[in-house]
């Protein structure tokens, strides 16, 4: 584990602006547009779905035929970038194996905050389990995310559905990908531009201190190989802060903080592989 130097903003920005440290990424995001409207045009599917009242409330449904259970998947872009149109790729995969695939938008910081958005997926949730999903569907939920939808993803097992109408437990279990969990050494770099979080923020929204789930489902965290110390850290700590839940984390080999989501859409690898551990 790496000294933590919070008060240090070239040391935070090393370990938490993954862009720093991939210098191939403008090639992975032109693949990912790329894998992305293969997919949409591959599978059929329905797109811009409303959920909510904002604008950036929307969803694609990419339906399986003979559906196994479902997934949903939240995009990163540290609560302030990117978009479910750069991500379309998730269900490339997940479909054919009978995964119906809800990939989510949602508002971004700083028209909202991390807490907002976190609302917005659950709006998100709620209304994809009483509007679109079938019974085949809803007993197999997977919830899942990169980096920020990481973070997102554990939010949503967090929550107390039972008080939206949902069962207590609707998932069968959450995939975070590159989360961020505790989010104080946010405070001093660059990206807090736009998320804008304050110090009283960053401690109460931290996850890694919320109380473990008393309805909720196993937790898989995956982290690329390749990433910084800080992001293997993140993992580490959700797990033990919710030990009933988190398993051990799992680093990809050879993956850095933008590849290692796309092993999502790929068969055999170990993000599809932790899927279909979920789906059990």
């Amino acid at each position: 584990m790496t000294k933590l130097h919070y008060d240090d903003p070239d040391w935070c920005e090393r370990e938490y602006n993954p862009r720093v440290a991939v210098p191939d990424l403008p090639a992975v995001f032109g693949r990912w547009l790329e894998a992305a409207a293969a997919t949409r045009a591959r599978l059929p599917h329905r797109a811009g779905i409303a959920y909510g009242a904002d604008p950036r409330e929307t969803l694609d449904l990419f339906r399986a035929d003979r559906p196994r259970g479902a997934v949903v998947f939240i995009h990163g872009g540290y609560w302030r970038a990117s978009s479910k149109d750069e991500v379309s790729w998730a269900a490339a995969a997940l479909v054919p194996a009978g995964f119906t695939t809800v990939v989510l938008n949602y508002p971004l910081c700083p028209q909202t905050t991390v807490a907002g958005i976190a609302g917005s997926c659950r709006r998100a949730v709620a209304f994809a389990w009483a509007s679109l999903l079938g019974e085949a569907e809803r007993r197999c939920l997977i919830v899942s995310g990169h980096s920020a939808g990481g973070y997102l993803t554990a939010s949503m097992l967090a929550t107390d559905w039972a008080a939206r109408g949902l069962p207590a437990a609707p998932f069968a279990g959450g995939l975070s990908i590159s989360g961020v969990f505790d989010l104080r050494p946010l405070l001093r770099t660059s990206m807090n531009e736009l998320i804008r979080l304050t110090p009283e923020q960053a401690s109460g929204w931290s996850l890694h201190e919320s109380p473990e789930p008393q309805h909720g489902a196993p937790l898989e965290l995956l982290v690329g190989g390749d990433e910084t110390p800080e992001f293997h850290r993140q993992s580490a700590l959700m797990a033990a802060a919710w030990p009933n839940l988190a398993r051990a984390p799992i680093a990809v080999p050879g993956r850095h903080h933008f590849d290692v989501v796309e092993q999502i859409g790929q068969h055999g690898t170990l993000l599809f592989d932790a899927v279909l551990r979920l789906a059990r």
